[in-house]
């Protein structure tokens, strides 16, 4: 039959999982929280891959294609290693392609790399927090970092939920939000919106989220309860947390790089100057007093920067490579992609039978 493609029982298994795995996220804050954690590592893939990897992988650090890690990177996938399945969203014919943990490779003998895997410490806290304000607005310089952290998610759910907001009450219908007036859900989506941002955020920076937890509200993410409501928030969250995260990862490693040429420098001269690195160390913005200065548009949620050099750009090019942004940036606008999520998660809720067969079109954006 012209148009129509059988479904292979591997994709199948794999729609079937990611329907339930979006009902089992949904139930409450503890099982968000739960991906939540994998979605902050993983933070520059979509939604829907972030489910998946969820799914199988929960302790997922770094993933990436076969050909990835054997062309860029230099590593082979281990004997025996487990591919996670993602839905192909490049084919047009339903099928499957598998990525690979950092954990499933292992480095090639002399070219191998690793993948470039920033560490928030306590000296970076300084630099990350003044390098967002120039993108974000001032925070609250005497509280600590991770509370300006949540006072900068709140300040971007408060600005974008009113945008996001006409999706959230198109997609209510079926959902416990369904009764509800635009007030309510408003109020629902804002909150669930901060409190998943400054999470993501929190978790991806090694806070001690036993701590924090009690400071935000997911209170109302078991209303987000069908396919297309999990979709708003889940693309709304994705999309809000990958540019903040990025711009954390470039400080985190430019500073680093400044600090290793300071000291490199110091040790060359054969009197390394304790005083200069210390006090480096306690006003580290100064650090990063020269770095560019990245532009925060509230309707594009996302930095521009200007031309790099070719130290930071491989840099990036590394770290892309570890979280599968390689492939292609999603920079689609987020209606489509809220309709795109729920298609498929509706496929994966409602497909009966292995070889049942798919309208070519049902894949098509």
């Amino acid at each position: 039959m012209a148009g129509e493609y059988l479904v292979s029982k591997k994709y199948h298994e794999i729609s079937v999982l990611a329907g339930e795995t979006a009902k089992q996220v949904a139930k409450n804050g503890k099982e968000w929280t739960k991906y939540l954690d994998t979605a902050a590592r993983l933070y520059k893939y979509p939604f829907e891959d972030q489910m998946l990897i969820y799914a199988q992988r929960p302790d997922a650090k770094a993933c990436a294609t076969m050909e990835i890690w054997n062309e860029k990177m230099f590593c082979w996938v281990n004997r025996g290693a487990k591919g996670i399945a993602l839905f192909d969203r490049e084919s047009e014919r339903p099928r499957l392609r598998y990525v690979f943990d950092v954990s499933d490779v292992h480095k090639a003998r002399r070219i191998g790399k690793d993948p470039y895997l920033w560490e928030m410490r306590e000296e970076h806290k300084e630099a990350v927090a003044a390098q967002l304000e120039k993108t974000y607005g001032a925070t609250d310089s005497g509280s600590s970092f991770e509370s300006r952290l949540m006072e900068i998610a709140r300040r971007i759910a408060d600005d974008y939920y009113t945008e996001l907001l006409p999706d959230m009450l198109y997609s209510k219908e079926g959902s416990f939000l369904e009764e509800l007036d635009e007030l309510n859900v408003g109020l629902r989506l804002r909150e669930t919106l901060s409190a998943s941002i400054a999470y993501t955020l929190l978790s991806r920076c090694g806070a001690d989220m036993d701590f924090w937890k009690d400071e935000l509200n997911f209170d109302y993410i078991s209303e987000f309860n069908t396919s297309m409501a999990l979709s708003v928030i889940g693309n709304a969250a994705t999309d809000m947390c990958r540019p903040l995260l990025m711009e954390i990862g470039r400080t985190v490693a430019a500073y680093d790089r400044q600090m290793a040429r300071q000291r490199a420098s110091e040790k060359a001269k054969g009197r390394p100057d304790k005083a200069q690195t210390e006090q480096s160390e306690k006003n580290p913005e100064k650090v990063l007093a020269n770095a560019e200065e990245p532009r925060y548009n509230a309707l594009k949620r996302e930095s521009e920067n200007e031309p790099q050099t070719e130290t930071t750009a491989n840099q990036k090019e590394t770290e892309g490579i570890a979280h599968g942004t390689d492939i292609r940036e999603e920079r689609g606008l987020l209606n489509l992609k809220i309709v795109y999520t729920y298609s498929l998660l509706t496929h994966c809720l409602q497909m009966p039978r292995r070889n049942q067969t798919i309208q070519k079109r049902s894949f098509c954006i």
